[in-house]
C-alpha cells in the first residue's frame, strides 16, 4: 500500500500525511482587480460580475496563461 507524505515545516521534516496536522481554520480570498472583458468591454470589478458575465456570453475561463513562441495579432492594440 502507499502511503502519501508531506512536509511539516515546524518539525522541518517529512511526516506521513494521515498524522500531518497542518493550518486547520478558514481563508479569506480577496476580490479581483477590475480588468476590462476582452468579449464586450464591460469592466468587471467582483468575482460575481464575472460569473453573471460568463452566463451572459455562454463562455468559461480556462486560464489566464498565454503560451506561444509569437504575440497575437491583436496584442500590441490592446497593451500598447
Amino acid at each position: 500500500m502507499r502511503t502519501t507524505y508531506v512536509y511539516d515545516k515546524d518539525q522541518g521534516k517529512v511526516i506521513p500525511k494521515s498524522v500531518f496536522q497542518g493550518v486547520r481554520g478558514h481563508s479569506v480570498i480577496s476580490d479581483v482587480e477590475p480588468f476590462t472583458s476582452p468579449i464586450d468591454g464591460t469592466v468587471l470589478t467582483s468575482r460575481s460580475q464575472i460569473r453573471a458575465h460568463e452566463r451572459k456570453h455562454q463562455v468559461r475561463q480556462c486560464g489566464n496563461d498565454y503560451t506561444s513562441s509569437e504575440k497575437p495579432s491583436w496584442w500590441d492594440d490592446r497593451h500598447g
